[in-house]
């Protein structure tokens, strides 16, 4: 097996620092609330070291309790929740091979699919759960390697297209947050420049013909290795862009599935006794999910955490950073027992050990 390279680690180490600072953070936190409720002595009085050494041995013990209000019906609506955004995300992908005039049963795209979301929570190789999807795609339909490997491409951009938009509306419904706090400001430009680059691949890959060969861009391609098949490959696109009626069905499954999404969330918050408008969790969750699918940790490890933090403990909302933590931490683990499954799949899988040899060696 391959050593993962040290970029992949830096990313996995850089994830587990910004989840280890805001551990630390929200530990802190709550061991200054336990001191305050049983008359204890200031924490402003304690030494550093003294500091840290009660937020790491009674702030997990606070972390935990606040795990624990989330009862069982709520945990078991966003399981099933987070199962029905695996059916709805393999039904999207299916929908794209098949306007590719590809075609892979149901059932195994679904497989696929779970196989996909394990390697991606999973692994911290070069191979994520996309190319893996690629590798299968092409496997599955000889001699269209190219048009099936791209509809990996084309389905995660019509996916995350929809998810910004459904967050650019909600943003728009709460702009107040916007004017009143800088955060959300920076989150909602954020927001805005991940929208204008989706929307730039898109019409590039849809409706110009900029990744033909003959281009600039094809010649600046030319220079990476495998960036000619690429482009051919997304060249294959254009054909998309001439039937509007695809990707207006596409884009509104996707805002569903970010709608499941923000469910998803605001279930879980009601769980934990959040008392917080539910739009605003909605908000929020879409905002972090978008953000954090930008690559800077593996999975959004870290980033994730910080972002629900800093969003949910704006003034005057009155909220435990605890329970923004928890909030994230809980659906991040409902997500990794989907994965799990994946995991199961994968190892059922009469092909696993070529998939195996093909993530290990980043073919």
């Amino acid at each position: 097996m391959r050593v993962p390279s040290i970029p992949s680690v830096a990313r996995a180490l850089v994830g587990w620092l910004l989840l280890a600072v805001i551990l630390h953070v929200i530990f802190c936190n709550e061991v200054q609330l336990e001191l305050l409720r049983d008359g204890g002595p200031e924490w402003a009085s304690m030494g550093k070291w003294e500091q840290r050494r009660l937020a790491w041995i009674h702030g997990p013990l606070a972390l935990w309790a606040t795990f624990r209000l989330l009862d069982g019906v709520s945990l078991a609506t966003a399981f099933l929740l987070c199962g029905l955004l695996v059916a709805l995300g393999a039904w999207r992908w299916r929908q794209v091979l098949q306007e590719q005039g590809l075609s892979m049963g149901g059932r195994d795209v679904v497989r696929i699919s779970l196989i996909a979301q394990f390697f991606n929570a999973f692994l911290l190789g070069t191979a994520g759960g996309d190319v893996i999807k690629a590798w299968y795609a092409a496997r599955s339909c000889p001699n269209q390697e190219g048009a099936a490997a791209v509809t990996v491409f084309v389905d995660r951009l019509l996916g995350m297209l929809g998810l910004l938009v459904v967050a650019a509306v909600l943003v728009i419904d709460h702009w107040h947050l916007v004017q009143d706090f800088q955060r959300f400001q920076v989150v909602a430009l954020t927001l805005l420049l991940m929208l204008m680059a989706a929307l730039g691949l898109l019409v590039a890959g849809f409706y110009t013909r900029l990744l033909e060969q003959g281009g600039w861009i094809s010649r600046l391609a030319e220079r990476i290795p495998h960036g000619t098949s690429a482009l051919r490959a997304l060249a294959t696109c254009r054909q998309l862009g001439r039937r509007p009626w695809f990707l207006v069905r596409m884009l509104a499954l996707s805002a569903a599935i970010g709608i499941v999404v923000a469910l998803t969330y605001v279930v879980l918050a009601r769980g934990l006794g959040m008392t917080v408008d539910a739009s605003f969790i909605a908000l929020v969750s879409l905002l972090v999910i978008c953000i954090a699918a930008l690559p800077a940790t593996p999975s959004g490890l870290g980033v994730r955490e910080n972002l629900f933090v800093w969003l949910l403990s704006i003034p005057g909302l009155s909220l435990k950073p605890g329970l923004a933590l928890s909030l994230s931490l809980i659906a991040y683990t409902v997500n990794l027992v989907w994965s799990a499954i994946g995991g199961l799949v994968y190892l059922l899988a009469a092909d696993r050990n070529r998939i195996q040899d093909f993530a290990t060696k980043g073919r």
